[in-house]
């Protein structure tokens, strides 16, 4: 790029902009709130009957079910037909499937494994929780292991494999023999988790009533949105000899409230990080700040309430002290009001140099806790949403469209939810413990997990199961009706991208508007990287802020 002084032909790059979140709001806020979300969804009910909780959770299963059915049949008739397989029947409910025939079977899988193995649920999230992947730590490395374990298929321990329909389930045998053409290495147990929903071809033993599994099929990829292109797509004029393509910024993770833990360590400044983020998107002498259509805050904007071991020892104190009179030492409120109020300055800047942004709530944010998330309420960003052209709050997970390019994403906890269901032993013999007992065990990549919630067209499978989400009873808002161009997930260890075509594979190029882009939008307090993603060659870009010296 050219660097230089701004002159008045100097304009920011534009893209039409379309929020298309509001499907999630109306799941996110009871129906007798008055936020906004509840009045919209109003359909004359007392306050009592139309409260989301006062429906069934296996209601978003049937949906769930009945909205991805049709899809996996497609996927399984079309693989037999190309394996050369003879048709197999297709069975409308699972009570009447046939003994001894090749069906196809649609259901929810179900991984039935012993309770007494399974981290005991909580009312916060531990080191057994998606929490920890969503912010790790060194310190909790050590302590993954035992999770990680307990959460491990192994039939030999009595875990049980099931499809199953409103009508009843079914056992599945993933280790059967039934011949050549079997392809039971697609029904690993521990590439699958309970909630996902799948076509299953496969024989009932007469003897045993289990079935022996010919192969495994998923929705794929949604299909693309009707009248859906990239083509309305118009660049920034940086000035009369250039012309460049809208960019969209993806960041998570700002920390604000705090430092980063590592940054005592290692001598950097996520408050300078943040600030060298700000001089790169507002100073065209430092940067493609110009080119940048708009910025999404993926989740983690405010740091946790209580983070430290001195914040811990400080309130346990104040419990010993036998403290009546909340204080600022020890009022963990104290900590969220400040975050709040530092994010809200820092939004606030970049919105004064004219650039849209997209918050999206996540863990530490005070929203409800069960996904989808609402919106932060207006009061806590006082000055940010005076920008009410630039400004949108966002629910979690979020979709928009910019100029036709369909952007859907979240903070990322749905994703490490299911990276937990998700474990593989590690390769080699020197991964064995010190007792050499049991050989480690390391959850999914988080690329791969999200192209896994891609290939079976929904965004949380793991809810209501183990992600926790209202209970919806006509449909099921996680579930991908239209295939999105760029697909991201916020607060990674790392940065990762990757492309994937129209059938679900990975590819090199963009070539048609059937591709999509997934990312894994690293942390910014751990990392100091924001993710660039041209909207119209899906390409991305990684940009580093580092304070420190080489």
């Amino acid at each position: 790029h050219k660097i230089g002084t701004m002159t008045s032909a100097t304009t920011r790059a534009y893209a039409p902009f379309e929020p298309a979140w509001s499907r999630f709001h109306e799941f996110a806020a009871p129906l007798a709130s008055s936020s906004g979300a509840g009045a919209a969804a109003s359909s004359g009910e007392s306050a009592q009957n139309s409260h989301p909780y006062n429906r069934q959770y296996s209601h978003v299963y049937s949906a769930r079910l009945k909205l991805l059915r049709r899809r996996c049949i497609q996927n399984a008739q079309q693989s037999l037909k190309d394996d050369g397989v003879d048709a197999a029947d297709v069975v409308e409910r699972i009570i009447e499937v046939k003994e001894g025939a090749l069906s196809i079977l649609v259901g929810t899988i179900v991984k039935e494994m012993d309770p007494k193995r399974r981290p005991p649920v909580k009312s916060t999230y531990t080191d057994a929780s998606a929490q920890t992947f969503l912010f790790p730590s060194d310190d909790k490395k050590a302590v993954k292991q035992e999770p990680l374990r307990s959460l491990m298929f192994d039939k030999d321990k009595g875990d049980v494999l099931h499809l199953e329909d409103e009508s009843g389930r079914v056992e599945l045998a993933s280790d059967a023999d039934v011949g050549d053409e079997t392809k039971n290495a697609n029904l690993d147990p521990n590439k699958v988790a309970t909630g996902v929903v799948a076509a299953v071809v496969g024989k009932v033993d007469s003897g045993t009533g289990v079935m022996h599994v010919h192969s495994i099929h998923f929705a794929g990829p949604p299909p693309v949105e009707k009248g859906s292109t990239k083509e309305g797509l118009r660049g920034a004029s940086i000035n009369d000899e250039e012309k460049n393509d809208p960019i969209l910024l993806l960041v998570s993770g700002l920390g604000c409230g705090s430092d980063s833990p590592t940054d005592a360590e290692t001598g950097a400044s996520l408050s300078l990080r943040r600030e060298m983020l700000l001089d790169y998107l507002t100073d065209p002498q430092l940067g493609d700040g110009s080119s940048i259509c708009r910025v999404v805050v993926a989740g983690g904007g405010i740091t946790a309430a209580v983070d430290t071991a001195e914040d811990k020892e400080n309130t346990k104190k104040a419990s010993s002290n036998n403290a009546t009179k909340k204080s600022g030492k020890y009022d963990s409120t104290a900590n969220v009001t400040f975050s709040l109020r530092e994010l809200d300055v820092y939004i606030t800047e970049i919105l004064s140099a004219g650039i849209p942004v997209d918050y999206i709530p996540g863990w530490n944010d005070p929203t409800n806790a069960n996904w989808p998330q609402r919106p932060l309420h207006s009061c806590l960003l006082p000055n940010s949403v005076g920008f009410v052209d630039l400004f949108r709050r966002s629910t979690n997970p979020y979709e928009s469209d910019c100029s036709g390019v369909k952007v859907l994403g979240s903070d990322g906890l749905n994703v490490a939810d299911l990276r937990r269901f998700l474990p593989k032993k590690c390769d080699g013999d020197d991964e064995v413990n010190d007792e050499g007992a049991e050989v480690k065990v390391s959850p999914s990549s988080s690329i791969d997990a999200l192209h896994q919630t891609l290939n079976i067209s929904h965004m949380a499978p793991t809810g209501p199961d183990s992600l926790p989400t209202f209970p919806s009873s006509e449909t099921d808002p996680f579930v991908m009706t239209s295939r999105p161009a760029v697909y991201f997930i916020g607060n990674c260890d790392e940065f990762e991208a990757r492309l994937v075509g129209e059938k679900g594979e990975t590819i090199d190029t963009a070539a048609d508007d059937d591709a999509t882009r997934l990312v894994c939008v690293p942390s910014f307090s751990s990392t100091g990287e924001v993710v660039l993603v041209n909207l119209r060659t899906l390409e991305c870009d990684v940009v580093s802020f580092n304070d420190m010296s080489p």
